[in-house]
């Protein structure tokens, strides 16, 4: 029985990811994001891209796994890839993202960050005013996720807190 609540979680999600659209780049260009590299004084630009299918089952599968030994229940709203700019050098940047459908202070998101290395990092977001912000160690594959009790999920508050 716990297998196949397993699958029946690991199946939703990988729903959910695949069928999220991506997130809208709060930037006067379409696909690119401008960013202020610390200790650089100029902007510079990183791209915005649709993660690949390989990057969205790793991500998905992660999520899956890391709600699940939570017991927990993800929802995933957004899913999109960072590319650094020629001039990072490594060390974490602040990142802001459009997402609707959030509450405000709401403290139950995060952003699950799949590194080009593969390694997946978790960092904490801030909700505000229809955006989303997080510290990112790298930039990568990112999906905003909110995690819920089953019991938010059944009351139909899922994403509201």
């Amino acid at each position: 029985m716990r297998k196949i609540k397993a699958l029946t979680a690991l199946t939703a999600a990988l729903a959910l990811v695949f069928s999220t659209a991506v997130f809208a780049a709060p930037s006067p260009q379409a696909g690119v994001v401008t960013i202020v590299v610390l200790g650089d004084t100029s902007s510079s630009v990183a791209s915005i891209k649709v993660p690949t299918e390989k990057q969205l089952t790793a991500l998905g599968s992660f999520i899956t796994e890391n709600a699940a030994s939570l017991g927990l229940i993800p929802s995933v709203k957004g899913t999109i890839t960072i590319e650094a700019p020629a001039n990072y050098k490594g060390g974490d940047i602040p990142v802001v993202l459009a997402a609707a459908g959030l509450t405000n202070g709401a403290g139950n998101v995060f952003a699950y960050i799949l590194l080009p290395n593969g390694k997946t990092i978790i960092a904490p977001c801030t909700v505000r005013n229809g955006y989303v912000g997080f510290i990112a160690p790298a930039f990568g594959t990112v999906s905003i996720v909110v995690l819920n009790t089953p019991s938010e999920v059944r009351a139909g508050n899922a994403t509201l807190h």
